[in-house]
């Protein structure tokens, strides 16, 4: 009955927000314009996920984002068939680690890193 739409990010620099995602996980920018009240939007996609960044309407100020635990959106995940390549290649891009390689229960590895504008992602490597 539902599918996910889209995740929406906000950024002081769009585009520049944007062309990170671009260079750490493969995204495609799929259309930048101007959004509801002058804001700057850029539309990307990662494997059918649709993600839009847009900066703050025109003479609006927003407070800085979290990647800390908090409640609320927390955070979003990419599977990865190698973690610790993908580790390597997101810290080569500057992220910082939040959480290092850890190996689940269940088989699973994880782990979590601050992208731009302090938002909180997490790899996962599924069980084999």
């Amino acid at each position: 009955m539902f599918r996910v739409n889209h995740i929406h990010l906000k950024s002081p620099d769009p585009k520049k927000t944007a062309q990170w995602y671009v260079d750490v996980f493969g995204a495609k920018i799929t259309g930048e314009g101007t959004g509801m009240g002058g804001a700057t939007t850029v539309r990307m996609e990662i494997e059918g996920t649709r993600i839009n960044v847009t900066s703050a309407p025109a003479g609006e100020t927003l407070p800085q984002g979290t990647s800390e635990s908090h409640y609320g959106l927390e955070h979003f995940g990419f599977d990865t068939d190698d973690i610790e390549a993908a580790m390597a290649h997101v810290q080569s891009h500057g992220a910082e680690v939040l959480l290092p390689i850890t190996q689940m229960g269940t088989g699973s590895k994880i782990s979590y890193v601050q992208g731009p504008e302090n938002v909180r992602i997490e790899l996962v490597q599924p069980a084999p």
